[in-house]
């Protein structure tokens, strides 16, 4: 081998091992939960009955965050796909509808179309999370997909259908019992 091919070689093994040295650093520094994870679990917020719920509760679990309203026509058409995943998934997965609405507004919404997943009242503070997790234009529906260790693993802004949802959980679907 010729002393060019050499130091070629040595100059590619070098900048291979610090490339991997930056990826294995950037996934070890972002495992952890979101700073807007963290904000999500210190809420405590009341359902459409009334009754108090701690956001605390999902930590440990992968949870499906949606923010919503009842007066925006997405999030009102993407409701009935995340209750029949929320049935499906059979407690896997958590879901959590934060809306961006009145307490009147949610009860009633919930007790016509009967989700099948807790529906909250975040109020104007939901918009604020939203921004949070990455939702600048703070537009709805915004959806969040978080992982058991509160790292978010999907968002999207604007209507989720139930392929996207769908191909977003799978993984955790098919790795618990």
């Amino acid at each position: 081998m010729t002393l060019t091919r050499s130091i070629a070689l040595a100059c590619l093994l070098a900048a291979t091992s610090a490339a991997a040295g930056v990826v294995a650093y950037r996934m070890h520094q972002s495992s952890g939960p979101s700073d807007a994870a963290e904000q999500f679990y210190r809420l405590t917020l009341r359902d459409a009955t009334g009754a108090t719920v701690a956001m605390s509760e999902h930590r440990g679990h992968v949870v499906v965050v949606n923010f919503w309203a009842t007066w925006c026509v997405p999030c009102v058409q993407e409701i009935p796909a995340f209750s029949r995943i929320n049935s499906a998934a059979n407690g896997r997965v958590a879901f959590v509808g934060l809306g961006i609405d009145s307490p009147e507004n949610i009860a009633a919404f919930s007790a016509r179309f009967k989700p099948t997943y807790a529906l909250v009242n975040a109020a104007a503070g939901g918009t604020d999370l939203a921004r949070a997790f990455g939702n600048d234009a703070g537009a709805l529906p915004f959806t969040v997909v978080l992982d058991g260790h509160g790292k978010v693993v999907a968002s999207h802004l604007g209507k989720v259908d139930e392929a996207i949802l769908t191909g977003w959980l799978k993984p955790f679907l098919a790795n618990s019992p």
